[in-house]
């Protein structure tokens, strides 16, 4: 009779830890979905949206940086323009000094 009080114990016991083992692993498993659903996230939406948004600044950075070197380039010109130009008018505009 003793034996069997102390087999039926370890039942329980054993029935109790298959319980809490479970539990724990159905709660992995709800991690683990919780975690594979932001991975795939990540993988199918977030890191294709952020590269086609480096791709834009991309673009929009070298769009910026060529019209930087054209307004340079504008800019170069009309200060040589107005160099050549004032050195003529220089020219022109000289008056000699008026003897009194």
């Amino acid at each position: 009779m003793d034996r069997a009080i102390l087999d039926l114990r370890q039942v329980n016991r054993a029935r109790a830890r298959m319980e809490i083992i479970e539990q724990q692993f159905q709660l992995l498993q709800k991690e683990l979905t919780k975690i594979t659903q932001r991975v795939n996230l990540f993988e199918k939406v977030k890191i294709p949206e952020a590269r086609e948004i480096i791709r834009i600044i991309r673009i929009k950075l070298g769009d910026e940086m060529t019209a930087a070197v054209g307004r340079a380039k504008i800019a170069k010109s009309k200060l040589s323009e107005s160099e050549t130009f004032g050195g003529m008018d220089e020219k022109h505009n000289h008056q000699e000094p008026q003897t009194v």
